[in-house]
């Protein structure tokens, strides 16, 4: 629904801009930096509103462009810590088997069970 809302105003503000440029076709002057002539006022309009759409368009894919790099950022910086979670515990149960065997051979040693007196 609110597409539809989003696509009606852009058509209605299409519509404007080119109603407004129809009625006004005088010719006026126009001097930019080296540049001068005289050109109708339609021309001027649909131009400079031409030239906005384009930047608008340009502007909007590269907010959209970051957007999503930054998602995809986060997407991996998550990936990486859940995979560093799941890797402590496996990490953790290694040494503590290992730390287990040691105590046990200590404990052994300590009250004389060694394999070799029997």
């Amino acid at each position: 629904m609110l597409q539809k809302i989003r696509w009606f105003l852009s058509l209605l503000a299409v519509l404007v801009v080119v109603i407004v440029a129809f009625q006004n076709q005088d010719s006026v002057p126009l001097t930019i930096l080296f540049f001068s002539g005289e050109y109708p006022l339609t021309l001027l309009l649909l131009g400079c509103s031409g030239v906005s759409f384009v930047l608008g368009c340009l502007m909007t894919a590269w907010r959209i462009r970051s957007r999503h790099k930054a998602q995809a950022a986060r997407t991996q910086s998550a990936r990486e810590s859940e995979t560093k979670q799941q890797d402590a515990p496996t990490q953790k149960a290694s040494s503590t088997k290992k730390n287990g065997v040691a105590d046990n051979q200590t404990a052994e040693a300590s009250i004389g069970l060694d394999q070799e007196a029997t």
